[in-house]
């Protein structure tokens, strides 16, 4: 159970109690009469009395009996209308503080509270709170008892008096250490509540024995507001003392709500930014970048961490400046530097990208000093900037050094449709002097979605070009682009052996795309099937190539060796497609249908039934599927994998009966069972039970196909005559069939 004080709904019972008294004003129905219509037995009349004794405010005091009964109404309108006018009434309410309290107790509650706990418990601590004084002596009793549902709500109900509540300040501290998460938060959230008074108190506190209490105090110490400034000293003395990493970490965010400097705040938290413990670094990195000062004050030490020769301290002071923003910009120079000598790692990559645009000109100067040793880590750098970096990279394409231009078009075929506003500087580059930037600047227009009716001539133009690596980009563009037809199959295999990826990934999409008409490329695939970049893609296209990738099964059977599940799955319908072609892996088909895996048993079921050329032996093994109770997806492929074999799976017909009962199984149940036929009379009765009136109808009719042979069936096909009208042709027809003497 989790909880929050309800500022927000105090804010708006507050506006509408008041506008509720405005209203008392223009009318004042007599409480008399309200009272007796709220115990009467017409609900709309105890709404209606409900809510205008709440419209009454104070003036409803009268009422308050009548009002505590109403809170055990079974409407929750009532009860809602009912705790409200009890808030509104106020201290004069104080005779409805007992009732209250064990409201709140779990063991004792009303009917309206264990509707719903946690709306019952805010609300009622509300109007004890809004009760008030006369309310503190027994809420602090409630704070010792030991049911939790009431300890929170007297929690939540002295914080909602506040300062008032001051008396309570000794058993909310000692409640800061109990054992129960949601009562030191809200004891926590309570203290804050009571500003100042609670301060002296909750300083002392952290120098308990009590981690947790310790912990609870600081983190009330953080909430509090108006600040307890006067504990400033304490806090920066107990943060400077502390060793216990839960306690640093709610300590940290008092140290710049109750005043601690802007710079001791830095150097306080800074070895935490640092430190090993993960919790521990992103606790002080958000206490650093709450209070704009301090963040701006931490972004010079951050700096320093920069070149220290520790490389794990260095990242977490790139990670640190990266959270912090453009406002680390003045950290620019020393992070490039450091980036530079990491070589553009992830860390200052994503730094630099967070600072944003203002990094962006210095990482452009790198590029126009073309040296290509640097261009690399600036161009993986710019590639995590996203959007923003695309300007940047248009500029570097016009760059003097060719291998910057290469790196800038990768860096944008990288980005993908993001990139898509430099398409235009990349359609000049296809003229480039260089073959290579000629290669990189097709990839990138390809990779960024560029117009492809400009680009397809051009692309088949390159494609007689007299540079192999032109060549080769531009069909793996035209591949990409649904160009499969004009490569031809060797030209699509020729393209597996790309140096560039996307090369290869094109190929292999085109050659799945003709179908069986990439049967010559089956052995170049599967001798790439080791390649991971293009595994899945390969295993995807075979299944597209059906019966003509046959010579790929011993590959693929070898691969599910490796039992991942994820791999079977996607094997096994390829080998579906081979059909009897992939004979060759019916052992391992046989043993995968008895597998753990629901999804791999589920794959193997269908592709016995493609693979195996014995009926009997594949019915003998599928047919158990369908009476499966682990998994429904197992039974409807095994109820759908038999239907091919119509009535040589009749054995399955008890269990695909069982399946009628199942609305999401039913249609594939229904499926096979009309493949197959039902002939025996005590299935077809069970049938007729099924409230389908689709199955029904067909029993009616299968029953009618054997003719005298269902006369056991007779009397249950009068009773449906006589009762169903939807069904009474179906079952009369079956019954003319199976007795045509009978009227």
């Amino acid at each position: 159970m989790s909880w929050k004080f309800p500022r927000a709904l105090a804010a708006g019972l507050i506006a509408s109690l008041v506008g509720a008294c405005v209203l008392a004003e223009e009318a004042a129905p007599s409480i008399d009469k309200l009272t007796g219509q709220l115990a009467s037995k017409d609900l709309p009349a105890r709404r209606e009395a409900a809510f205008q004794l709440l419209h009454l405010g104070a003036a409803a005091k009268p009422a308050l009996p009548a009002l505590l009964k109403a809170l055990d109404d079974d409407d929750k309108q009532i009860w809602s209308y009912a705790i409200q006018a009890i808030a509104v009434i106020g201290p004069d309410a104080q005779e409805a503080i007992p009732a209250l309290i064990e409201r709140m107790d779990s063991r004792k509650g009303g009917r309206g509270r264990q509707r719903d706990a946690r709306q019952g418990i805010m609300r009622t601590a509300y109007a004890l709170s809004r009760i008030g004084t006369p309310a503190i002596e027994p809420l602090i009793e409630a704070l010792g008892q030991t049911d939790l549902t009431l300890r929170l709500g007297a929690t939540r109900a002295l914080g909602g008096i506040g300062p008032a509540a001051h008396d309570a300040i000794p058993a909310l501290i000692k409640n800061l250490g109990d054992s129960q998460d949601p009562l030191r938060d809200e004891s926590a959230q309570a203290l804050a509540l009571m500003g100042p008074e609670a301060g002296s108190a909750l300083v002392a506190a952290l120098k308990d024995s009590d981690a947790r209490r310790r912990a609870g105090a600081a983190n009330a110490l953080a909430l509090m507001d108006p600040p307890f400034q006067a504990g400033a000293k304490d806090v920066e003395q107990a943060a400077t003392n502390e060793k216990d990493g839960a306690v640093r970490i709610a300590i940290f965010g008092a140290l710049p709500k109750v005043g601690v400097a802007p710079d001791r705040c830095v150097a306080l938290m800074l070895p935490a930014v640092t430190d090993e413990n993960e919790a521990l670094r992103h606790a002080a990195l958000n206490a650093l970048l709450g209070v704009p000062a301090v963040r701006q004050a931490a972004v010079p030490k951050l700096a320093a961490l920069l070149k220290d020769n520790n490389p794990a301290i260095r990242e977490r002071a790139a990670r640190a400046l990266g959270r912090i923003g453009p406002s680390a910009a003045d950290a620019l120079p020393t992070l490039l530097q450091a980036a530079r000598t990491a070589e553009g790692a992830p860390a200052y990559a994503d730094a630099l990208a967070q600072i944003g645009p203002k990094a962006l000109p210095a990482l452009l100067d790198i590029l126009q000093k073309n040296k290509p040793e640097e261009s690399k880590w600036v161009l993986r750098i710019l590639h995590s900037f996203g959007p923003p970096a695309v300007p940047v990279l248009g500029e570097a394409l016009k760059s003097n050094s060719p291998e910057v231009r290469v790196s800038a078009a990768n860096a944008l075929a990288e980005m993908g449709h993001e990139a898509d506003a430099a398409a235009k500087p990349l359609f000049v580059l296809i003229k480039d002097s260089s073959p290579a930037v000629q290669a990189a600047a097709f990839r990138a227009l390809v990779a960024v979605h560029a117009d492809s009716g400009r680009l397809k001539p051009l692309l088949q133009e390159a494609l007689g070009d007299k540079s192999p690596e032109v060549r080769r980009a531009a069909a793996a563009g035209m591949a990409a682009l649904g160009g499969a037809a004009a490569l031809g199959v060797d030209g699509l295999v020729d393209l597996l052996s790309d140096d560039n990826p996307a090369g290869r990934i094109a190929a292999v999409g085109a050659l799945g795309q003709l179908g069986d008409k990439a049967a010559p490329a089956v052995k170049a695939l599967v001798s790439r099937l080791d390649d991971p970049v293009l595994q899945s893609s390969i295993i995807d296209a075979l299944g597209h190539i059906g019966p003509a990738a046959a010579p790929a099964v011993p590959r693929l059977v070898e691969m599910t060796k490796s039992k991942k599940d994820d791999q079977r799955t996607s094997i096994l319908p390829v080998l579906t497609g081979i059909g009897p072609g992939a004979k060759e892996a019916l052992p391992m088909i046989y043993e995968a249908v008895r597998d753990s895996a629901p999804d791999v048993r589920a794959s193997a079921a269908t592709a016995l039934a493609a693979v195996e050329t014995d009926n009997d032996k594949a019915i003998a093994v599928i047919a158990p599927l369908v009476r499966n109770t682990e998994s429904g997806k197992v039974r409807r492929v095994a109820a759908h994998a038999l239907a091919k074999y119509g009535p040589a799976a009749s054995a399955a017909v008890p269990g695909l009966i069982t399946m009628l009962e199942k609305e999401t199984e039913r249609g594939e149940a229904m499926r096979a069972l009309k493949a197959i036929g039902v002939k025996n009379v005590p299935d077809l009765l069970t049938m007729l039970s099924v409230s389908d009136p689709r199955v029904k109808t067909f029993a009616c009719e299968s029953l009618g196909s054997l003719g005298p042979d269902a006369k056991d069936a007779a009397p249950k096909l009068r009773e449906i005559a006589a009762q169903d009208g939807a069904l009474r042709a179906s079952a009369n027809a079956a019954l003319k069939k199976i007795d045509p003497s009978a009227p």
